[in-house]
Parts: structure tokens; C-alpha cells; sequence
């Protein structure tokens, strides 16, 4: 059963996860709050193929360093993600994974992917309100 790291969002340490956990709430060894639900989960190259094959609908948000709009857009999605547990939010920094960026085409940041069974099922190439940002969601993957 394959197996990958992510970092907590909460206490920032390594957590080894299961493929098999990407259906369910898995909780911290380290501060035991939920590793994946509830707060965006940084990805990188070995871990982001993993992660957007959830069950669940997985919203990946490529920022950078230095990115005004991203630093503006990031509250938004982090309240959004703690309002729409049904989703799964990812986070990938463009300046350390451009092979990520590459991949799926990212021109710009703030870049939003939605991938349903990892497949991209829509993108979003700006930053956007909370009330904005619900209604792309609802589009994109309702």
C-alpha cells in the first residue's frame, strides 16, 4: 500500500499517511489535529500526485514568494477550507516546485486547480473575494 509524507498544517512536522487515508480524517501523531481536513496541506513533487487522488474533491492553490494577490488571497482560502471540509485544499509554492508549476501549465500566481480523482476538472487564474471564491467552487465541482 503506498505511502507519502505531508506536513501538518498545524505544527508543521512530518506526518507519514497511507494512500488509503485519503478518504478519511487522519489525525497528527505530533498535536493530533486532522492532517487534511480543514486547513490547506503544502505540496511538493513527491507527495501532490498522491494528494490530488482523494476521494474527495482536492482544490490546489499555487502561489509564490514575494506575490501580493497570493499573500491577499491566502486568509480566503484557508476560511474557506475550514467552512468546506467536503473538499480537500492543497498548497504549492511555485518558486520551490516549479516542475509542479510546469506540469500543469501555471502561468501566473495565484493559480487554482480543482481536480476531482486526479483529474483537473477546472482552474481559476486569480485571487477572488470569499463570497466570489465559494461561487467558483460551486461551479467548478457541484
Amino acid at each position: 500500500m503506498p505511502s507519502f509524507t505531508v506536513n501538518c498544517p498545524h505544527c508543521h512536522k512530518a506526518v507519514s499517511l497511507q494512500s488509503t487515508s485519503l478518504s478519511n480524517t487522519v489525525s497528527c501523531v505530533h498535536c493530533s489535529k486532522a492532517v487534511l481536513d480543514g486547513s490547506p496541506v503544502e505540496a511538493d513533487s513527491k507527495n501532490f500526485a498522491m494528494l490530488i487522488q482523494s476521494p474527495k474533491p482536492v482544490i490546489v492553490t499555487f502561489w509564490g514568494n514575494n506575490c501580493a494577490p497570493c499573500q491577499a488571497f491566502k486568509p480566503v482560502v484557508e476560511q474557506v477550507a475550514k467552512q468546506k471540509k467536503q473538499y480537500r485544499f492543497v498548497r504549492v509554492n511555485v518558486n520551490q516546485h516549479p516542475d509542479l508549476a510546469k506540469r500543469y501549465r501555471v502561468r501566473g500566481v495565484p493559480t487554482v486547480l480543482a481536480f476531482r480523482k486526479g483529474r483537473q476538472q477546472a482552474s481559476l487564474n486569480t485571487a477572488l473575494r470569499k463570497p466570489a471564491f465559494l461561487q467558483w467552487l460551486e461551479d467548478a465541482l457541484e
